[in-house]
């Protein structure tokens, strides 16, 4: 986690230096990301960041805290909102939902995929399941998702399975490095047919691939 003097500095700043990092994580695996280029990005001496975390592990750790809870939080208002109207179509928002983080976060998706395909991170990757996990439970105790099928591949298949699902929208739609760096001036001018191949994957998802 960081330390006392990372936090000291203002909201601005701190965000300036986790956009940075996420950057570099996103791009680079865990083991090839580099220290060194974050701390040229930032334009501070060595010495200074590590007054702002140990070392390596210890931003990342830190970096996969922040950018989960954000990711979370960002479908956590609508979600508490909608969820007690026992609304059928809940589970479909929240793939809507995610997948517009995906497009308007786009260094924070690419930086989750990354830490789920790190094969070394399993038990922090265990840790930072629970809050998803807490919403399958919360809809499943409302009867608005299925209590037969395992939790984990439940949360597989609406959590973790909408970046690769952001992947082959971006692939779909032949959408280029520059546009995706826009955020969600992007999402915006694409968001109809991001909304069609959504619709079709979410009807898939609920009636699988048998004819009508």
């Amino acid at each position: 986690m960081p330390n006392k003097t990372f936090l000291n500095l203002s909201k601005e700043r701190q965000e300036e230096i986790i956009e940075i990092c996420v950057e570099e994580f996103s791009t680079h695996d865990y083991d090839s990301a580099s220290l060194n280029r974050i701390i040229e990005k930032l334009g501070i001496a060595k010495g200074s960041f590590y007054r702002y975390f140990d070392n390596k592990t210890d931003l990342y750790e830190f970096l996969v805290d922040y950018v989960l809870d954000k990711k979370i939080n960002y479908i956590k208002d609508f979600y508490e909102y909608d969820s007690g109207k026992c609304d059928m179509d809940i589970p479909r928002k929240i793939v809507y939902r995610l997948i517009e983080f995906d497009f308007i976060y786009f260094n924070y998706s690419s930086f989750i995929l990354s830490f789920m395909n790190n094969k070394n991170l399993n038990e922090c990757e265990i840790r930072k399941g629970k809050p998803a996990h807490c919403i399958i439970v919360d809809l499943q105790n409302k009867g608005l998702i299925r209590k037969d099928i395992d939790i984990d591949l439940i949360e597989f298949r609406l959590f973790r399975n909408l970046v690769l699902l952001r992947d082959f929208i971006i692939r779909k739609l032949n959408m280029s490095t520059e546009e995706l760096s826009q955020g969600e001036t992007t999402y915006r001018k694409y968001e109809k047919p991001i909304s069609v191949i959504v619709e079709q994957y979410c009807d898939m998802l609920a009636n699988g691939l048998k004819t009508k």
